[in-house]
C-alpha cells in the first residue's frame, strides 16, 4: 500500500473527522473511500465523454435504446 500526504484546511479536517466518527472509521479509511468513489465517477465521466457522441450517432439515447439493439 502506498502513502499519500496531503494538506487540508481546518474545516475540511473537521468535516472529515465528523464523518469518520459517524461511520466509526478512521479518517484515512473515509478519505480512501471518498477518493476511490471520486476516481470511479471521473473514469465513468471520461468514458461517457468518449463514447457518448458515438452512441448518440447510432441512436442510443436511453438505456432502453441500448437494450433494444443488444438483446
Amino acid at each position: 500500500m502506498g502513502t499519500l500526504t496531503i494538506r487540508i484546511d481546518e474545516k475540511l479536517e473537521a468535516d472529515l473527522e465528523r464523518v469518520a466518527q459517524a461511520r466509526h472509521q478512521s479518517k484515512s479509511e473515509v478519505a480512501r473511500q471518498m477518493l476511490r468513489g471520486s476516481l470511479v465517477r471521473e473514469t465513468l465521466r471520461q468514458i461517457h465523454d468518449t463514447l457518448g457522441p458515438q452512441a448518440r450517432a447510432v441512436g442510443w439515447l436511453t438505456e432502453d435504446d441500448i437494450q433494444r439493439d443488444v438483446s
